[in-house]
């Protein structure tokens, strides 16, 4: 019975992503792009916003010119930089407070995942004030949020493409779905400039959590033409620029590959989801703070592994558009050689396999909510039993 209960709801799931109203965001991309954002900014009108963000960009430095083309051009501003990762409600709400309070008219949003995920709902709750469990959901929102410029840090998330974010219970400390397509942001920056100070470690763990999202979403059996398009593209852009990125942040070329990857990968999993991958993540998240990427990295090519059968001719697709494998290999034998690669590449960024903290009696319950998210939210190309999640977390326990 729960099974049928799952296919049902991968059903509703894929036809309310297929059908939700999207406005694509207006993309500036190249070197400082941030900064022709900025001059938008002032173009569209606005003479005071709040620039989002967490505390160490905050004081990097990183924030310098942005602040210095909005004063050229007119626009005050505000910052909020208490955003910490896995953002929890109560700084999004310390976020639309400050908002509120300076008479701010849009927020720009400048961090990772996390920044985005919260600068989302700080203007999404400015117009539709409420308690978390409000907006817990699909398009429970009733009113567009305030304009929203966005300029990512990183190459990973793809939070500045998708209409989702992820935000923290400060009780519970359930990470709470919020979709809905009024969140994606206006305007974006895909700037690599303001990447490359990013440190190898997030790099890697970035990189892996789009590689993640295309792969997902390339599996998914929600997937569409469009979407397979996107997938690919970023599958092929970070197997191309991901570890050149990592061992050479100043590599544009590199870095710039890798903000069309992320973006790519956000819009092809904002229109068909993830799948256990993120079902098992998400739960080592809550439990042991791992984050996000990193998490993602953790059991990618595990749970790829787990699928089995199913997913093999998908998996061979990528294995050729990469070239890796023998070629004239079985579908079974290049998806081998994707995984693989997938785990040679994590080796080489010498990414952690193990969370910190991560206990025995930690398992069952891990057990239960991945199943449960990913069973109930996700269009999987295959239900996992109990015992092939468990198969997975308990290889994540230290000797």
């Amino acid at each position: 019975m729960k099974t049928l209960y799952y296919k049902f709801m991968a059903v509703v799931v894929t036809w309310l992503l297929r059908l939700l109203p999207r406005n694509p965001p207006v993309v500036y991309k190249g070197l400082n792009s941030a900064l022709i954002l900025c001059e938008q900014v002032a173009i569209l009108g606005f003479k005071r916003v709040l620039i989002v963000t967490d505390d160490f960009l905050g004081s990097s430095g990183i924030l310098d010119g942005v602040k210095e083309k909005l004063t050229e051009g007119g626009v005050e501003y505000v910052v909020y930089d208490g955003v910490l990762p896995d953002p929890t409600f109560d700084k999004v709400q310390e976020g639309e407070a400050m908002y509120r309070k300076e008479r701010c008219e849009a927020v720009i949003a400048v961090g990772g995942g996390s920044v985005l995920d919260a600068a989302k709902m700080v203007a999404m709750l400015h117009t539709n004030p409420g308690p978390l469990s409000k907006f817990d959901g699909i398009q429970k929102s009733k009113k567009p949020g305030t304009p929203l410029f966005a300029i990512p840090t990183t190459a990973g998330t793809g939070s500045e493409i998708t209409l989702a974010a992820i935000i923290t219970d400060p009780e519970s400390h359930r990470k709470v779905p919020v979709v809905d397509s009024k969140m994606i942001p206006g305007y974006v920056a895909l700037d690599a400039e303001i990447m490359k100070g990013m440190p190898p470690g997030i790099t890697a763990a970035t990189g892996m959590d789009a590689l993640t999202h295309a792969v997902e979403s390339y599996l998914s059996k929600a997937s569409t033409e469009g979407t397979e398009i996107q997938a690919k593209a970023a599958v092929r852009l970070i197997f191309k620029y991901l570890v050149a990125a990592y061992h050479n942040g100043d590599d544009m070329e590199a870095r710039d590959g890798m903000a069309v990857a992320s973006f790519y990968a956000g819009a092809a999993f904002g229109k068909t989801s993830v799948g256990y991958v993120h079902g098992i993540a998400h739960q080592l998240g809550r439990v042991c703070g791992t984050p996000h990427g990193n998490a993602n990295a953790m059991v990618l090519p595990e749970v790829l592994a787990a699928y089995g059968d199913c997913v093999h001719p998908r998996l061979a697709d990528l294995a050729r558009l990469v070239e890796v494998g023998e070629p004239g290999g079985s579908d079974r034998q290049l998806a081998g050689a994707f995984i693989q690669s997938i785990i040679d590449m994590r080796k080489e960024m010498d990414l952690p396999l193990q969370p910190k903290d991560l206990k025995a009696h930690d398992v069952p319950g891990i057990i239960e909510e991945a199943l449960k998210e990913a069973g109930g939210l996700y269009p999987v190309p295959r239900y996992l039993s109990s015992d092939e999640v468990r198969h997975i977390v308990n290889g994540l326990l230290a000797a």
